[in-house]
């Protein structure tokens, strides 16, 4: 039996050269498909991600308006929170100030009630009595209270802790004790948890400027910071 030598001709490698290039191609097409559609689920999991944990904690701008006066001796107690009911005025020198027609507004707040202030003129910073005929240094103490309810229902009472200064104008040599009609108030705030907010927890803080005027009563404040829910 005579053996039969098979030979492979340029056409034949050709299109097996081909067939091979054919199926790399495939190949590498399934790879990309599959590369594509992986990094597709990822995108739209990072941007559900995203849209799912937007930020907890936001800035926050207040202001209030309202009218002081009618002060009472002692500080103030029966608010319904402990802040300013546990207070007990160490220096005895104490006035208690309900504020009346409050408005709020800013960071979607539409009410506020409960507006109660403790200033303790016993504790001043500026012990240093006056000179000569100039005038008297002054700043007080001062421990405040209000609950505010944004559009939603939702309520949270805010505490505030700081100082009112005396803020004189009109120096002469004719008057050299100036005026003093208009309190600079600053300090710092915060939410409180008695009672708690409602009906979901919030936590807030920030920092408070304000003033005060003796002839009209006026009371303006703006507080600024952040709150988290």
């Amino acid at each position: 039996m005579e053996a039969k030598l098979i030979r492979r001709t340029n056409a034949d490698l050709s299109v097996k050269s081909s067939l091979k290039t054919v199926e790399t191609k495939r190949g590498n097409n399934m790879y990309k498909s599959v590369l594509m559609s992986f990094t597709a689920i990822l995108l739209c999991a990072g941007v559900a991600l995203a849209h799912g944990s937007k930020p907890a904690t936001k800035t926050v701008e207040i202001k209030l308006k309202g009218t002081g006066g009618g002060s009472t001796a002692g500080q103030c107690t029966s608010t319904g929170d402990s802040w300013l009911d546990d207070y007990t005025c160490p220096s005895g020198n104490c006035s208690c100030s309900e504020i009346t027609n409050p408005t709020i507004s800013g960071s979607k707040l539409k009410s506020v009630t409960n507006f109660f202030v403790t200033s303790d003129k016993g504790i001043n910073p500026a012990t240093e009595p006056a000179v000569g005929t100039g005038p008297t240094p002054e700043c007080d103490l001062l421990l405040g209270t209000f609950t505010a309810t944004d559009s939603n229902s939702r309520t949270a009472t805010i505490n505030f802790l700081g100082v009112s200064c005396k803020k004189v104008t009109g120096l002469t040599i004719n008057n050299p004790s100036g005026n003093d009609n208009q309190t600079l108030l600053s300090g710092g705030w915060g939410i409180s948890d008695t009672p708690a907010p409602t009906p979901t927890p919030i936590s807030g803080w920030g920092t408070f400027t304000g003033t005060s005027n003796k002839n009209t009563n006026a009371v303006s404040m703006k507080l600024s910071g952040w709150r988290t829910k």
